[in-house]
């Protein structure tokens, strides 16, 4: 384990570096950087930040998160960790095909408090094409990174570095960014979801700019310096501008609580942990240096709410003034640069490491390959060694090599058959699935109409327009999942084609609100947010369905479009 570590955190709006060292069970910061950008797409811009902070060296930990970043939740039975390498590398392999470029990964087994036959497996998957630039850019400046870790689980380390665990408490820890909020939730020191949604500060300053007519600049420094989410009951304006300025905030603010609400379920619904409460949530990142924020979560979700303070276990005397006066009062911004850090340092951190093909071969060359050459090496030495000195023993030797070669055919055996039960185990995946599908009929559409109708009674505050359902042919790959690939009649392999076409339905429903109903956007969300905790519960032959929205037009009409989808595969954040 290293003794320092890098913890590097490129946002929307700012980089943010930390330096931190560890000794006898003690962190001590030895550097926390911060840097404004005008955007993070402009890498020569997040180069020179990184390069004005004047740190080298590493090892270094780089936080991902954004639309670019997919965590998934996988279900599978107990295995050896060899299975689970092979189980793992064939979901990566089908995502990096599904999202049209290589990916890099990384995965481990999460310790659920619950019994179950079967093991819930974390794996965090990030786009080259997004995290290959950042790497770059962060290694001409200097540092050694290696790869990346997902920001929610950067802040889940960052807690247990700087938090005393309470027994038996669930908290919910939410960062949020600029542009993006990322999410992780634990119970005894032990990660049980980890979760990245679009979203964040930018929805208060874009709510200003509508509200006021300002500009993005203008509009973020009155965020900033009057931006105020006091509860209506508690709060005390000194002006009038200031009201409505926090009156423009609430909207956004009760999308956030949706979404925290929304996660609350999607994790009941991964963990199977069916009694799961939020006891206390934390929140960090800049929007929670926001004057009321604290109060007004509280008073929205009825659970005690804090800022979360990273730096508060922390040894700051090796600071100097300058990075003392960059952590000033927002320590916050420093959640998931501390956590990246603490990744590296920490044995009883989460461990995800989100790396490369080509930073996984150069692991492997430095850790594996290298001690064989050099075992190799010694143990050619010592053979000639023996051979000058015992020539009698090379008739053992010669006996030795002969068993090993036997050892190596077996190995190569072993190995084939492997093989070939994995993709027995694929075929008849595929095979199990398109019979499920055949099956599914018209449940899917009695399902919805069911929920829809549920919802309609207890609102009266939506009507249908048009529902209509429709039968699409697919075909569905070795997995059974839908694949664009289809056979063709004069297909030389017939009996090695892996596709079939099956039908899968489709049901599109248009809706409207009546235009008498208090706050429709808001009514609308919660009508979207209850649906799909309802759909996340419904099993349809072993399928779940799949749910797409719209927002209400000039009309207060909206759209919600339904399809199965195979359970573990979800929509990207």
């Amino acid at each position: 384990m290293a003794s320092q570590a890098i913890g590097i955190d490129i946002g929307g709006h700012a980089v943010k570096i930390a330096v931190i060292q560890k000794k006898g069970g003690v962190s001590r910061a030895t550097r926390l950087f911060r840097a404004t950008l005008a955007g993070d797409t402009d890498f020569v811009r997040v180069q020179g930040a990184l390069k004005r902070a004047s740190i080298t060296g590493g090892p270094g930990l780089l936080g991902i998160t954004g639309r670019d970043l997919i965590i998934r939740y996988t279900h599978v039975p107990p295995v050896p960790d060899w299975r689970l390498k092979l189980l793992m590398q064939f979901e990566i392999n089908e995502v990096s095909g599904q999202s049209g470029g290589e990916v890099a990964a990384d995965y481990r087994r999460i310790n659920l408090p619950v019994e179950a036959d079967e093991e819930t497996v974390l794996v965090s998957l990030a786009r080259n094409t997004w995290l290959q630039p950042r790497l770059s850019a962060s290694r001409a400046a200097g540092l050694s990174v290696g790869g990346g870790c997902p920001n929610s689980v950067a802040i889940f380390n960052a807690f247990l570095a700087c938090q005393t665990v309470q027994d038996g408490e669930t908290t919910f820890l939410v960062n949020i960014g600029r542009e993006n909020i990322d999410m992780a939730i634990q119970r005894d020191g032990e990660l049980l979801f980890a979760r990245n949604m679009s979203g964040g500060g930018q929805m208060f300053t874009e709510a200003i700019m509508a509200t006021f007519g300002l500009k993005e600049r203008k509009a973020e420094k009155n965020k900033i310096t009057k931006g105020d989410l006091t509860p209506k009951g508690q709060a005390r304006y000194p002006d009038s501008t200031t009201e409505k300025l926090a009156n423009a905030m609430q909207g956004p603010a009760g999308q956030l609580v949706s979404m925290i609400q929304s996660s609350v379920m999607i994790c009941r619904a991964q963990t199977k942990v069916t009694d799961l409460s939020v006891d206390r949530l934390l929140l960090s990142g800049g929007a929670a240096a926001m004057k009321g924020v604290a109060e007004y979560f509280k008073a929205n979700m009825s659970v005690p709410v804090e800022i979360f303070d990273p730096v508060q276990e922390l040894d700051l005397s090796g600071l100097d003034p300058a990075d003392q006066e960059v952590l000033g009062d927002r320590p916050t911004d420093f959640a998931v640069a501390i956590g990246l850090a603490e990744t590296l340092l920490s044995p009883t951190s989460f461990r995800l490491e989100v790396l490369t093909a080509s930073e996984k071969k150069k692991r492997h060359f430095l850790q594996r390959t290298l001690w064989a050459l050099g075992a190799a090496a010694a143990a050619l030495l010592l053979i000639v060694m023996l051979f000058k000195s015992r020539g009698a023993d090379i008739a053992a030797y010669r006996a030795a090599n002969e068993k090993l070669a036997v050892l190596l055919a077996d190995a190569e055996d072993v190995e084939q058959r492997q093989k070939a039960a994995v993709a027995k185990e694929n075929d008849a995946r595929r095979k199990e699935v398109s019979l499920r599908v055949r099956r599914l009929g018209g449940a899917l559409t009695r399902a919805i109409l069911d929920i829809l109708n549920d919802e309609r009674e207890e609102e009266g505050h939506t009507y249908l327009v048009r529902f209509t359902t429709e039968a699409k042919k697919v075909s569905l790959d070795l997995t059974g999942r839908p694949s664009g690939t289809r056979a063709t009649a004069d297909d030389d392999a017939k009996k090695e084609n892996i596709h079939s076409q099956e039908v899968w339905p489709e049901v599109e429903v248009q809706g409207a609100m009546k235009r008498d109903t208090p706050d429709p956007g808001g009514t609308l969300n919660r009508l979207y947010t209850e649906i799909r905790g309802a759909l996340s519960k419904v099993r349809l032959d072993g399928l779940e369905i799949e749910m797409e929205n719209t927002s209400l037009d000039r009309e207060y009409r909206f759209t919600m479009t339904f399809r199965p989808k195979l359970p573990g595969k979800k929509k990207e954040n």
